[in-house]
């Protein structure tokens, strides 16, 4: 109470000071507080209009992206950054942020003009009991319009593209969930309200399945399909065996998905193919990207989200030498592309910033994305490999992932 007294003593006598020191000056220039005076002779200023929104296009752009700055080094204030990568002019790149915190989940609806955004909270910022939302935003004015606060705890893990993932007519929502009991939450988009959440024991993620299913990886090397009815409910699940050996042949969880035949890759370069067309998965087959020269010079896939797909079918896969127990999260110096229909190799695009996520933009003349060892974002054209430039300060920390826009 005493230190409040204090302060407004001293607030009091500040404020005497600078009455007097502003009376004293007009005493002795009268013209100046004459100049100061309102002007009657000059016309009013315009009213300006609030409240201007600016709306973004139902349709974007083939080479706009979202970029997830996860701000991994606080992973408060993480964003969604929407920028396009194609723009040479740095004031004219970013059309729109989202806030993303605590490592939040990102998927966008393609035919709904909306995405979504799973999301935690602590109550005192960085303490405090948590609590896990859905944020439901839309995309052309990127205002939120509803929140949804998550009964379960959500998959908290760093970006990735199937913590999250939509029925091919967007009707429902998958969230995986980890508490570390695995589970599905079902979200109906119509009503925006959850219809279940289904356990799947042992297995995690979300891989859109059929119409309404979802399929997740297991702990065994399995899979789990789940299938759903038409209210969102649990109609019936189904299990996979093992087909890879998870303490021999692991494998990343971070497949391609073209024409709904998905490709995981191994860590040391076997592609495992799945169908994810039916109502529940289907193993199909295994080859390998790597020659048997390649292999004895230990070239292997790395990086967070190391590989994506354009709308031709071909598979881009960051790709490194030298290859070790533990170097898969590394990255690479170089990209590789793949027709995966013919299981060819079509061209290898060297990195000299190494790669360490990349994305694909839409479009017969997609743009290569890489989130490069800077944590700047470099833009190749897949085509002739050459860099056309390199993206930054954009609020760029740490960018680790990229996805098309829609």
């Amino acid at each position: 109470m005493k230190a409040y007294t204090h302060f407004k003593q001293l607030f009091l006598v500040c404020c005497l000071f600078f009455s007097m020191n502003a009376f004293l000056a007009a005493q002795a220039n009268p013209k100046a507080v004459d100049d100061a005076a309102p002007r009657t002779d000059l016309s009013p200023l315009p009213i300006e209009k609030t409240g201007n929104i600016r709306v973004l296009p139902n349709q974007f752009p083939e080479t706009w992206m979202f970029v997830d700055e996860s701000s991994f080094s606080s992973m408060f204030g993480g964003k969604m950054i929407l920028l396009d990568v194609a723009e040479s002019k740095h004031g004219d790149r970013i059309k729109g942020t989202a806030d993303k915190n605590l490592l939040g989940n990102f998927i966008q609806a393609k035919k709904r003009p909306e995405f979504y955004i799973m999301e935690s909270f602590h109550s005192r910022g960085a303490r405090g009991p948590k609590t896990d939302v859905l944020t439901i935003y839309n995309k052309t004015t990127m205002a939120t319009s509803k929140e949804i606060i998550w009964p379960d705890t959500r998959l908290q893990a760093l970006p990735r593209r199937h913590a999250m993932a939509l029925t091919p007519d967007e009707k429902f929502l998958f969230v995986a969930n980890f508490s570390p009991a695995a589970s599905i939450t079902v979200v109906d988009l119509d009503t925006k309200e959850i219809t279940e959440t289904i356990g799947t024991p042992g297995c995690v993620l979300t891989f859109a399945t059929g119409n309404r299913s979802v399929s997740s990886l297991c702990s065994n090397g399995g899979m789990l399909t789940t299938v759903l009815d038409d209210t969102g409910k649990l109609k019936s699940q189904h299990r996979i065996k093992a087909f890879f050996d998870t303490d021999k042949t692991p494998i990343f969880e971070r497949p391609v998905i073209i024409d709904e035949i998905a490709y995981f890759p191994s860590f040391t370069g076997e592609v495992h193919v799945f169908d994810f067309s039916g109502e529940v998965a289907k193993y199909l087959e295994h080859w390998s990207l790597v020659t048997e020269d390649e292999k004895k010079k230990n070239w292997r896939p790395g990086g967070l989200a190391l590989n994506d797909s354009d709308e031709q079918g071909i598979m881009y896969q960051i790709m490194h030498p030298d290859g070790y127990d533990g170097s898969y999260q590394h990255g690479g110096s170089q990209v590789w592309l793949f027709d995966m229909k013919t299981k060819q190799r079509l061209k290898v695009i060297d990195i000299p910033s190494w790669a360490i996520s990349i994305g694909v933009t839409r479009g017969k003349e997609p743009l290569m994305v890489i989130s490069n060892g800077e944590l700047k974002l470099d833009i190749y054209n897949p085509r002739t490999g050459e860099l056309i430039q390199t993206i930054s300060d954009f609020g760029n920390v740490t960018p680790l992932l990229v996805h098309k826009a829609y």
